[in-house]
């Protein structure tokens, strides 16, 4: 039973911590879908699952847009899906 514990310091690294390791998994999951079709629906469920997580940022503008950079950013820009905004740089 021990030797199944799971640590922090043991898990994969937060980029955006403030969205949990949950968020984390899900993108990672999308990234792993075979069709963009597959993926850009995953995608589309993530945002909406963020944007409930950050209700005091709905009336920020540009909101969904920085909803889509976070997602590609946790995504180490790996994520091949359709956004309606210009995906940002790694540079940037």
């Amino acid at each position: 039973m021990i030797d199944q514990l799971e640590y922090n310091t043991e898990r994969e690294h937060l980029i955006i911590p403030e969205y949990g390791r949950h968020i984390q998994k899900m993108i990672n999951y999308a990234t792993t879908r075979e069709t963009k079709e597959e993926r850009n629906k995953v995608a589309g469920a993530i945002i909406a699952v963020m944007g409930n997580l950050q209700p005091h940022l709905r009336d920020v503008p540009d909101f969904q847009h920085k909803l889509w950079d976070q997602l590609f950013i946790m995504s180490d820009f790996k994520l091949d899906a359709d956004s309606p905004y210009e995906k940002p740089e790694r540079e940037i």
